[in-house]
């Protein structure tokens, strides 16, 4: 009978282990914090349009890899068209593979491409893509080292906050704002590319609020992601006044409605910052109504176009406790270019 005990003794002891081990992997669950001199880095990557059997995919892999090595981030975020052709599976998990392997927090945004027709509709490849969206989304939130968990209830799959801690984890000390833009629009009678839904602006809202509440009535900095410009980028280049730096090689193929949601950042005074990618000839920023706007430098392979002398990336030291933060491009060359700050976006930062 004794023996009988603590055989059944063990066995507990041995299920309780492995609960706690179990327990132990999903709390483990990646926490962004401001560093103790008060910095914080993020690398922003786009449009690598993965291939996983197409070898001119190689040279977005190659990008990612080198910029995590120049960079070092604190976290990662790819705004949107990860892959374009099947096994989607296999796509996604090269593009993660880097970052997962180095222990950084990332996140995720789709893009117009992230779909089932890999956003070519009639036209798609026989091979095309082989998860939908939400699929793909389910993917992502399995991986390790992921923050970007979707909001249930919402249209869009990639819409989520990101809170980063203070630098004494007692508070909310800036907050990531994750928007899904859609792919084509859903309306007969409007032609062109997806937008933030009312549905997703209003969610914002509600979560702005609350954080400012919680804040003492004062907004959180934050700064917003996603992929398809949002139509004040083309009011602001178009403007004679504006302070913009960067290259524009192309026409911004913003979304084909304005359903307000920069009005809405600009509102609550909390976003310093909207950043997308999508046009990949684009790579400049600009300052419209006292918010910075700005693309990701390219960071593709040779899949799909581009004109810029080098791929790469964009960069963001932040800073806690104040509304400032400067940006740059990250060549896969090793070049830092137009670095600046805001709010005084034209005063370059020296090396």
């Amino acid at each position: 009978m004794k023996k009988l005990v603590s055989r059944k003794k063990f066995f507990v002891i041995g299920v309780l282990a492995g609960l706690l081990c179990y327990c132990a992997v999903f709390a483990q669950k990646p926490e962004l914090k401001f560093h103790e001199d008060g910095t914080f880095k993020i690398l922003q990557l786009s449009d690598l349009h993965v291939q996983h059997l197409n070898g001119k995919s190689e040279k977005a892999i190659n990008n990612i890899n080198v910029l995590l090595e120049y960079e070092k981030p604190d976290f990662v975020i790819i705004t949107g068209d990860l892959i374009t052709l099947a096994p989607g599976e296999a796509g996604l998990q090269r593009i993660f593979e880097p970052i997962i392997r180095r222990r950084i927090p990332f996140a995720v945004t789709w893009g117009n491409h992230d779909n089932l027709d890999c956003g070519w509709g009639d036209k798609a490849p026989n091979n095309n893509c082989d998860m939908s969206r939400h699929e793909m989304q389910d993917y992502v939130e399995r991986q390790s080292y992921n923050v970007g968990f979707r909001v249930d209830g919402l249209n869009g799959e990639s819409v989520f906050n990101i809170p980063i801690q203070s630098s004494t984890g007692n508070k909310d000390a800036f907050v990531l704002w994750v928007m899904d833009s859609g792919s084509q629009s859903t309306l007969a009678e409007v032609k062109g590319s997806g937008w933030i839904t009312s549905e997703q602006i209003e969610w914002y809202n509600r979560e702005s609020k609350a954080f400012t509440n919680a804040n003492g009535g004062t907004p959180v900095p934050a700064l917003a992601f996603y992929h398809i410009p949002v139509p004040e980028y083309a009011d602001a280049i178009r403007s004679v006044t504006a302070q913009w730096t960067g290259y524009k090689l192309e026409g911004i193929s913003c979304s084909a409605m304005n359903t307000g949601f920069f009005a809405a950042t600009r509102i609550n005074g909390d976003v310093m910052g909207h950043f997308c990618g999508h046009d990949h000839d684009n790579d400049f920023v600009i300052m419209w109504q006292g918010i910075m706007l700005g693309y990701c430098r390219f960071s593709g392979g040779n899949t799909t176009y581009t004109h810029l002398d080098y791929t790469g990336g964009r960069v963001f030291i932040l800073q806690e406790g104040v509304r400032k933060f400067e940006t740059y491009v990250r060549l896969r060359n090793g070049d830092c270019i137009q670095r600046v700050s805001y709010p005084q976006l034209l005063k370059k930062i020296e090396d």
